[in-house]
């Protein structure tokens, strides 16, 4: 999410919301396109506390922001307990400097793996545009009547691959 969601439509920004802005357990549920089955799972696990009156949850822009940290995690395959320990420093609940110095030094090492991810996702990107070049010039040259050669399909995106490889060989 880029920070802000969707409800009835239309985007809301919980950093700009007025002053006493709340949702209920549905509105907060849509605007992340979640279920309140969902909501309510996370707060059993302990990672969301929104204002309670009796049955009802109030969520308020702070929860808000939480939530978008917990799904950001999770679509990254952090584990509940990796997204905790991040909530734990952020808010304060470790004080002992050697826990701490432990937490920072796992926290750099899922630095230097995003670091990675994004190095890959760069390059699959990149690949992809390729593969989807190729096809939209084979399918630009060949009618849609045509029954289409895969044979030939594969050749040309062989060809653009090892023109892609010999590129990358000459800025090395």
């Amino acid at each position: 999410m880029s920070g802000k969601s969707k409800i009835d439509g239309s985007l809301v920004d919980p950093l700009s919301a007025k002053p006493g802005s709340s949702w209920t357990i549905r509105e907060f549920a849509d605007m992340f396109g979640v279920t309140p089955r969902t909501v309510r799972f996370y707060e059993d696990k302990g990672l969301l506390s929104p204002e309670r009156n009796g049955q009802n949850r109030t969520f308020h822009p702070r929860d808000h922001a939480r939530f978008e940290r917990i799904l950001r995690g999770k679509r990254l395959g952090f584990s509940l307990d990796d997204i905790r320990a991040v909530f734990d420093v952020m808010e304060g609940r470790i004080s002992d400097a050697k826990e701490l110095r432990r937490r920072r030094d796992n926290f750099q090492a899922v630095i230097d793996g995003l670091a990675d991810r994004r190095r890959d996702v760069a390059l699959l990107e990149r690949d992809m545009t390729e593969i989807v070049s190729v096809i939209d010039d084979y399918l630009a040259q060949n009618s849609d009547d045509q029954t289409t050669d895969v044979s030939t399909l594969a050749d040309r995106y062989q060809a653009a691959f090892k023109k892609h490889l010999i590129a990358q060989q000459g800025s090395i």
